[in-house]
């Protein structure tokens, strides 16, 4: 199954023809993904060492489908995939598509509504203690993650280091200056994004767990500043796994990410916060 990427250059298509031809290829992508999960019996699971983890809400819940299936068609596939949800109601009345997902490997677990955190929160409490040397891939639930995606991101990871597709430079200026990271060197300042995809070795699992819900109090909206400290805190630097920060297509739904507020003072204000909560300074 192919997939629109942009690994090469990190960008969006230019020009009206080469967005026609995107736009035609995602349409098609999405018609070949309905097909597969109405009709495969095939395991969405695999032998690659990792669990992929996610989380959604409210209407992502009917499209987060999409998401599993570019995972479950990857070339390489993860042992588990896990989808965490904290709406009662919806769990009550899976949509067909993920209950048929289910039937082939996925697992929807029950969690309480910790927000982003939720995406590896419950894991590092219910499932890392009973499998302590895995590693934990994240994933977003409206991304249409390209074949290569976790044979990529686990061929490029080391167990002393978190490995991410996307990342920024971190710096002292505002977030909004932040750069794109363009370099594969492991760095204190590289600062993973979560969007396409992130592993986080055992050592920060611990510290996560050991750390419990204190995010709630600090960055309640805030997974990638929480996880970025908590690395570091570990000891451990972030990697990108390419000279480009990756930034795969998205599943079209109506989306509201993170908390861009148009100057980046609620990051800034976050950051901060954070920093001093994990390092002290």
């Amino acid at each position: 199954m192919s997939t629109i990427d942009t690994r090469n250059t990190g960008t969006n298509p230019t020009g009206p023809a080469a967005w026609c031809a995107a736009l035609t290829e995602l349409a098609t992508q999405h018609l070949r993904l309905r097909r597969t999960n109405r009709s495969s019996r095939q395991s969405i699971l695999g032998d690659a060492d990792a669990t992929v983890s996610l989380t959604s809400y409210g209407k992502r819940i009917g499209t987060v489908w999409q998401t599993i299936e570019t995972i479950g068609a990857g070339t390489s596939r993860p042992r588990r995939i896990i989808l965490w949800l904290d709406d009662v109601a919806a769990l009550a009345d899976l949509p067909p598509s993920l209950q048929r997902l289910q039937a082939r490997g996925l697992e929807i677990r029950r969690c309480r509504d910790y927000g982003p955190h939720k995406k590896y929160f419950p894991y590092v409490n219910e499932v890392f203690p009973l499998q302590p040397d895995r590693t934990l891939v994240t994933a977003d639930d409206d991304v249409l993650y390209p074949a290569h995606w976790l044979h990529d991101l686990l061929d490029a990871h080391r167990p002393d280091q978190v490995t991410a597709f996307r990342a920024r430079i971190r710096g002292h200026g505002p977030y909004r200056t932040w750069p794109l990271c363009q370099t594969t060197e492991p760095s204190n300042m590289v600062f993973a994004t979560g969007t396409s995809g992130v592993a986080y070795p055992p050592a920060v699992l611990h510290t996560l767990r050991a750390r419990g819900d204190a995010f709630t109090q600090v960055c309640p909206r805030a997974d990638d500043f929480w996880l970025h400290y908590a690395t570091l805190a570990s000891g451990l630097q972030v990697r990108q796994v390419g000279t480009s920060a990756a930034l795969w297509w998205s599943v079209p739904v109506l989306r509201h990410r993170g908390l861009w507020d148009g100057t980046g003072a609620a990051n800034d204000a976050i950051a901060d916060q954070t920093r001093r909560f994990w390092l002290g300074h």
